[in-house]
């Protein structure tokens, strides 16, 4: 299967309008964003679990990295993972995942790590995280750092947007970039004026966005009116897999 599998292409989904279809696993469906291959796959993915849905044990090859949208997610490899944590499984990783009363949602990535010597597990509870940083004089805005890897150049993190935040210097990262909305909404804007349908937008909660390496240096024009949680990356997509 190949859904915007050409990564020098930009997109704006909202993941809403995009219908879940069941895996093969009873209990398990997927809303694609991009995929490339059929069930082994580089794929970016939300991933519903049912209440008490279980996958069999298996091996990510490529690793494996998510974000719980809602409910509670478990594994025997890292434990139980509220709302809003972060969880990367690195290469060759095995687990055996679960969820209880409550399923869980998932923003899912698979198959985009080449990096064998990161550690095997990164877990980050950003909810009771301490480690929120603001990131300028602005303090409407406020950054929490996931994950890094200076031999990809893979940089991983998490943004905050109080309600009336706004901003001209958003730079898209080297290795082009990826932004999910995890609560509350957000517009951009090209600063150059560019017109074309991926540079103005406005985003709420579930919209995925990709911007490909030539987009890297363009500038955007940010808001938020009601505030917004983002999970955004940066040099991933410049790896080579």
């Amino acid at each position: 299967m190949e859904l915007r599998s050409d990564l020098s292409l930009a997109h704006v989904v909202d993941s809403s309008t995009i219908p879940f279809v069941d895996s093969p696993i009873q209990g398990v469906e997927r809303r694609m964003l991009d995929r490339t291959g059929n069930e082994v796959a580089r794929a970016t993915t939300i991933v519903k679990y049912s209440p008490f849905a279980r996958f069999p044990r298996h091996t990510h090859g490529g690793g494996e990295e998510f974000v719980i949208l809602d409910g509670v997610f478990s594994d025997d490899l890292s434990g139980d993972h509220g709302p809003m944590s972060y969880c990367r499984h690195g290469i060759d990783t095995t687990h055996e995942p679960w969820t209880g009363e409550q399923g869980a949602l998932l923003l899912v990535k698979l198959r985009q790590m080449n990096d064998r010597t990161e550690a095997p597990i990164t877990i980050v509870d950003t909810e009771i995280s301490t480690d929120w940083k603001r990131t300028s004089n602005d303090d409407k805005r406020q950054r929490l750092d996931l994950f890094s890897n200076a031999n990809t150049g893979e940089t991983v993190w998490m943004e905050r947007w109080e309600a009336g935040f706004h901003s001209d210097e958003w730079i898209v990262g080297e290795g082009g970039e990826e932004i999910f909305v995890l609560k509350g909404d957000f517009s951009f804007a090209n600063v150059d004026g560019t017109t074309d349908e991926n540079n103005k937008h406005s985003c709420k909660e579930g919209y995925w966005i990709r911007r490909p390496l030539s987009w890297s240096g363009r500038k955007f024009r940010i808001q938020t009116e009601n505030g917004c949680q983002l999970f955004i990356k940066t040099g991933h997509l410049a790896m080579k897999l």
